[in-house]
């Protein structure tokens, strides 16, 4: 397999630092000789620093750009549906869970138009793999772009639409396509990432639901997901960042606070403008009894808000205020601590 990939191949890359502004300034970053900036870059870019409405408009960009490619229709799939996570607030900071005041709200209802952009872009992408696999069944791109469809398709069921048993069926859909990827192409640890997440997760379920999905002959194994994580995360060339996530996630299901506390401090350093990352690494400072660290984290994180700086401006009002009420509470619990 191509380390580039089609997809990923710039026409003229320019530093991902002066990109920071997003697809409103593309006119202004035109490099002089009148050559195109690379799309995709700025929407990775955009992505993991968690601006999901931006990076949308970028893969937007890049489907129209090159439609062919089913790359890009998967990126404006998942871009969209981050986006809508966040709107639903399924993927907000766990930092405050425990201030009634931040969790006790109404959550909106899913977007109907952003479901139909969701489910047109899977579709367009899997009509693009399945050409592909035609002309050529040992394909491993697009096997590797099929197994990212389908496991992005079980997300959106499985977190938008609620349906557990078709989310678990194109999980395991994704899943062997993503093995068969790794046959195909053992030296490209990041095309078996999808198997990876599946085993994981199913491996994670409730011993009564695996109980009931086992009859079907659809396992999981939890150690074995995590491994094949750990293995992108350390050495993936194009799903690596997705990667680092997963196990930060892995991390805290497992207890491990002071391990997802240094990942998220690293993601934080890498993608700075990705305020969730700072508000996560300070919960899990806290949870590992660095009381101290948390809360250095924590005004940190309201010193870069009151400064604008690195775009913290945006965060949500009612985030704004679970991390003064946070600072404060925090700060007493020190006090009381120090006094004799």
């Amino acid at each position: 397999m191509q380390r580039c990939l089609r997809f990923s191949c710039s026409r003229s890359a320019v530093p991902i630092a002066a990109l920071a502004l997003g697809v409103a300034a593309i006119g202004t970053l035109l490099p002089a000789g009148g050559s195109g900036i690379d799309i995709s870059a700025l929407g990775q870019d955009q992505f993991f620093n968690q601006e999901y409405d931006l990076a949308a408009q970028s893969f937007r960009l890049l489907a129209d750009d090159v439609p062919s490619d089913p790359n890009s229709h998967i990126l404006l799939a998942k871009a969209l549906l981050y986006s809508e996570l966040e709107r639903l607030d399924l993927i907000s900071s766990s930092a405050f869970n425990g201030d009634p005041l931040y969790t006790d709200f109404e959550r909106p209802k899913p977007d109907a138009l952003t479901a139909e952009r969701i489910t047109a872009a899977l579709a367009t992408a899997e009509q693009l793999c399945d050409r592909a696999l035609e002309r050529d069944s040992l394909d491993s791109e697009a096997l590797y772009g099929l197994a990212r469809v389908h496991a992005l398709r079980a997300n959106f069921q499985l977190m938008v639409r609620k349906a557990y048993f078709k989310a678990l069926a194109s999980g395991k859909r994704g899943r062997s396509l993503s093995y068969r990827v790794g046959q195909l192409d053992p030296d490209f640890p990041d095309g078996l990432l999808v198997a990876g997440i599946n085993e994981l997760v199913v491996g994670s379920l409730p011993w009564a639901v695996r109980a009931v999905i086992a009859l079907s002959g659809y396992r999981g194994n939890k150690k074995k997901g995590l491994r094949i994580i750990a293995k992108v995360a350390a050495d993936g060339t194009v799903n690596r960042h997705d990667a680092r996530a997963l196990l930060i996630l892995a991390y805290r299901k497992e207890g491990r606070t002071a391990d997802a506390a240094r990942e998220l401090e690293a993601l934080a350093r890498d993608f700075p403008r990705a305020h969730t990352y700072r508000l996560e690494a300070a919960a899990m400072r806290l949870a590992s009894g660095e009381k101290r660290s948390a809360l250095e984290a924590f005004v940190e994180v309201r010193r870069k808000l009151r400064a604008g700086e690195d775009r913290f401006d945006r965060m949500p009002r009612r985030l704004v205020e679970a991390l003064d009420r946070r600072i404060v509470s925090l700060t007493d619990e020190l006090a009381r601590d120090a006094a004799p």
